[in-house]
């Protein structure tokens, strides 16, 4: 036990996160703006803008590169092609995309987005096959991206 002041705490307590007050006010978060003039532009403009200026790590290369080669793969056959766990490939994913959220999304993404969503901004998800496909109006983008990143 640990004193605060005359009164004992038991150890658990100090390690609990705090519960929100009933009565706490709701705060909106800020939008995260991204570099300007990202608002007007179509997507597909802003993942090439994304992609100058945040360039491809070796990895995030190799997932867009198994994910080209291979459209409609299940994660876990994408994550085997780049010699990853059965998660790699999508956490991969996930970080490529939030890295470049700014871009993505200009507006700030918004506290409730999924992960689903995140992987969104580049790849279509059919959820009859579990498959994974770059989205067809971004594919050239990501090859080009892959290649420069080689």
């Amino acid at each position: 036990m640990a004193q605060s002041g005359s009164r004992m705490i038991p150890l658990i307590n100090m390690f609990r996160a705090p519960r929100p007050s009933p009565v706490a006010v709701q705060v909106a978060r800020p939008a995260v703006n991204g570099p300007p003039g990202l608002a007007g532009l179509p997507l597909k403009d802003r993942v090439r803008r994304a992609f100058e200026d945040i360039p491809l790590s070796p990895n995030e290369a190799r997932a867009l590169e198994a994910l080209l080669d291979a459209p409609g793969a299940v994660a876990t056959e994408l994550s085997a092609a780049c010699g990853w766990l059965p998660d790699g490939w999508r956490t991969q994913m996930i970080l490529l995309c939030q890295r470049r959220r700014r871009y993505f999304w200009p507006g700030g993404m918004g506290s409730e987005i999924t992960n689903g969503a995140i992987l969104g901004a580049l790849v279509e998800y059919r959820s009859d096959t579990l498959g994974f496909s770059p989205r067809l109006d971004l594919a050239h983008l990501l090859r080009e991206a892959v290649d420069g990143a080689g």
